[in-house]
């Protein structure tokens, strides 16, 4: 996967949680904290925003990573925020994050993996079928087949 960034956003209601919130409880999980880089950056290209803090940027170098972030996020907006639109951002997709459940964290890194347009990860289950698997022995080691 390499590393790839991410953007997270948090649309709360007046006197709720929010974004700075947020990102003080990822830099405070331990699993987060080792595993990805998390800064709050200023939105681009808006005016509105209080003091320019309006979205925390993520990297992430694994879909491991990756996928206890989006824990970490979705137990966030359960515990403290039950009501804000919690979204995570690649190129251009955007999804909410709003369970803890499993399969629910798999379709959201799914969905993040590939974007629009890109080619599906080696390791995924869409190129497994492939006729031309790299696994196959050497065309060397296989006794002449004169056909």
């Amino acid at each position: 996967m390499g590393a790839v960034q991410f953007r997270l956003r948090v649309d709360a209601a007046e006197g709720s949680p929010g974004v700075l919130d947020l990102y003080r409880w990822l830099t405070g999980d331990p699993d987060v904290a080792c595993a990805a880089e998390v800064a709050l950056v200023d939105e681009e290209g808006r005016d509105d925003t209080l003091g320019g803090l309006e979205v925390i940027s993520i990297v992430v170098s694994n879909l491991t990573s990756l996928g206890n972030l989006l824990l970490a996020v979705a137990t966030w907006r359960d515990a403290r925020a039950r009501g804000a639109d919690t979204r995570v951002e690649r190129d251009g997709v955007s999804l909410r994050v709003e369970s803890t459940d499993p399969e629910t964290i798999r379709r959201l890194l799914r969905e993040l993996e590939t974007p629009e347009g890109s080619q599906p990860p080696e390791d995924s289950p869409d190129n497994s079928d492939r006729p031309d698997n790299s696994d196959r022995p050497e065309d060397s080691d296989r006794p002449e087949n004169p056909a």
